[in-house]
């Protein structure tokens, strides 16, 4: 995390020197090859098997591409209709549906677990005092299971609790942003208490289908999915498939598939206030303030960043090998939205979210 906010850091100044005061901006579109031939250039020196990008500026696109395979052993060309297992991006999904919810009920992310599932006994006395804002910034140092190597694929959400009562905090709640999966479990459960109605459904009903989402669905990598991907990852020097398995009580965390297109048409759908408005937006998008009174690294379900020369940015990483991000300047019109989907490299020495945002700084400071 810190390698990545000093290259953002570094980068901000050749950025801050392209602002612009109309209420649009024009990108010479010999841009998007330049971006292109970077791309070309990563998955040559990273051996990145495949990947689909897509640039959009005030929320239209304007350039995307496929690049690479989508399946090694077969040797099946990427195309930008492959579907992606996009790991934690998919939090994002599960945060601007709490917060439709939130909103319908008149409910608070200031309230604890406790007055939110009243009836859940099962549930520790030190989690249900964990208020919803500390679950969704990955502040409440709630054991996490990841830690104890109970992986996102777990039998039941029973099975999690279980195993992790009598574990303690990794941090007092409110003193430190550290990425946490338990919290996500809370969250579905929330989810499906607010909405009576199992997750997965709610999601199809409500988000899916009423969005034109055909591609999305939840499910790990032993599920059958219409077009999807291939992952890979470094095991021994060697590529080898990356088992991204998931199971439903983990589904508001990770698990869901989808095209990159329907990525897009989501996104699209949040920035024209068609889900949420701009001032939930903009709660959900501040980074939470620690105790000591520091941002941390979240806002309310996404990774937020406050820099300098007034850029923000928000988004998701996705299982190290994917990268959402949107940036935007609060004093000017400039805004870029950056999506990176891959299936795997043999070497991340430079990350996904560190690619993403060179691209994004060649964009705007074009």
């Amino acid at each position: 995390m810190k390698n990545f906010l000093l290259i953002i850091l570094f980068t901000i100044s050749l950025i801050s020197k392209s602002q612009c005061q109309e209420n649009s901006y024009q990108v010479n579109p010999a841009i998007f090859s330049q971006a292109d031939d970077y791309l070309k250039k990563m998955m040559n020196s990273l051996e990145i098997v495949g990947l689909n990008y897509a640039i959009l500026i005030d929320n239209k696109v304007v350039h995307q591409q496929a690049f690479g395979l989508a399946n090694v052993q077969l040797q099946v060309p990427m195309t930008i209709e492959h579907s992606f297992p996009v790991a934690s991006i998919s939090k994002l999904f599960s945060s601007v549906a709490l917060h439709q919810l939130l909103k319908t009920h008149n409910r608070s992310v200031n309230e604890t677990v406790e007055e939110f599932l009243p009836d859940r006994k099962d549930l520790p006395e030190s989690w249900r005092k964990l208020t919803l804002k500390q679950l969704l910034s990955h502040t409440s140092g709630i054991p996490d299971q990841i830690d104890y190597q109970i992986y996102l694929a777990p039998e039941s959400e029973k099975a999690v609790i279980n195993a992790l009562r009598d574990k303690p905090f990794s941090s007092e709640p409110g003193t430190e942003s550290k990425y946490n999966a338990t919290g996500f479990l809370l969250v579905r459960i929330i989810i499906e208490k607010l909405a009576d109605q199992n997750f997965e459904s709610y999601m199809q009903e409500h988000f899916f289908d009423k969005l034109g989402l055909h591609s999305a669905q939840y499910g790990g990598f032993k599920k059958i999915v219409p077009n999807r991907v291939t992952c890979y990852q470094k095991v021994n020097d060697e590529l080898e498939m990356f088992p991204l398995n998931y199971s439903p009580p983990m589904y508001a965390g990770a698990g869901l598939n989808i095209t990159i297109n329907d990525l897009i048409k989501w996104f699209q759908a949040i920035q024209n206030e068609q889900i949420l408005t701009t001032e939930q937006l903009e709660n959900i998008w501040t980074p939470v303030k620690l105790n000591n009174g520091e941002d941390g690294g979240f806002g309310l379900g996404w990774e937020a960043y406050k820099l300098p020369d007034n850029y923000r940015i928000v988004g998701h990483g996705g299982a190290g090998i994917s990268s959402f991000r949107h940036y935007w300047n609060e004093q000017n019109s400039q805004n870029v939205t950056v999506i990176l989907l891959t299936n795997g490299a043999l070497n991340w020495s430079i990350l996904p979210n560190q690619i993403n945002l060179q691209i994004a700084s060649m964009i705007l400071a074009d």
